[in-house]
């Protein structure tokens, strides 16, 4: 479960800070724009809704992130979990079990939505799909046949510049498609948001 809900974090926050550079004009233009957008913020917040369909099954998740620079936290119905920087810790409520670690950078960049995007220029090309509205979409393709991913289209409000929409096919013909709703990057999100409430545990 928790290796689910990391990978919802990494595919909600997705264009959130790519570093992608001069690889198509228009789309380049559209994610600086939302780059910037989030730069300039103190933090963000925003609910997600994650549908994910594999051999058959259909599952889906709902839930709120936090996140400023690399920190995030995010609550479920099931789990809390959060990354302070340092600390990355995640929270089962119905047992109120807490795990905590340190992470080495190799082992949170599969986990960090941050870190993974930082390099996300060397795996993907990108260009652009459509527009419809304020509704402008994107299709990232892997440049390595290898990759598990096939393609991944992301649907962007180009007026307040957040992802609305991310759909993530796989080779494998599994898909997860990820909703973003109440997007909001006018607010300060403290330190504190990031770090464990350990009144949680009494």
């Amino acid at each position: 479960m928790k290796n689910v809900i990391y990978n919802i974090l990494f595919l909600s926050l997705l264009m959130i800070a790519i570093p992608l550079h001069a690889q198509n004009g228009k789309c380049n233009i559209l994610l600086d724009n939302v780059i910037k957008e989030y730069d300039n913020s103190k933090g963000v917040s925003a609910n997600f809704n994650i549908s994910s369909e594999s051999n058959g099954y259909v599952s889906e998740i709902s839930g709120n992130i936090f996140l400023n620079g690399n920190r995030f936290a995010f609550t479920t119905d099931e789990m809390e979990c959060g990354y302070d920087g340092e600390t990355l810790w995640s929270y089962i409520k119905n047992n109120k079990e807490i795990n905590l670690s340190l992470p080495e950078e190799d082992e949170i960049i599969n986990i960090n939505p941050y870190l993974l995007l930082k390099n996300y220029n060397s795996r993907f090309k990108c260009s652009f799909a459509g527009k419809n509205g304020d509704l402008e979409t994107i299709l990232l393709t892997p440049k390595n046949d290898a990759d598990n991913i096939q393609s991944v289209k992301v649907s962007i409000n180009s007026k307040l510049l957040y992802p609305t929409r991310i759909e993530v096919v796989n080779k494998d013909s599994s898909k997860i498609v990820i909703k973003v709703t109440n997007y909001n990057s006018r607010i300060n999100v403290d330190n504190s948001k990031f770090i464990f409430d350990k009144k949680k545990l009494e």
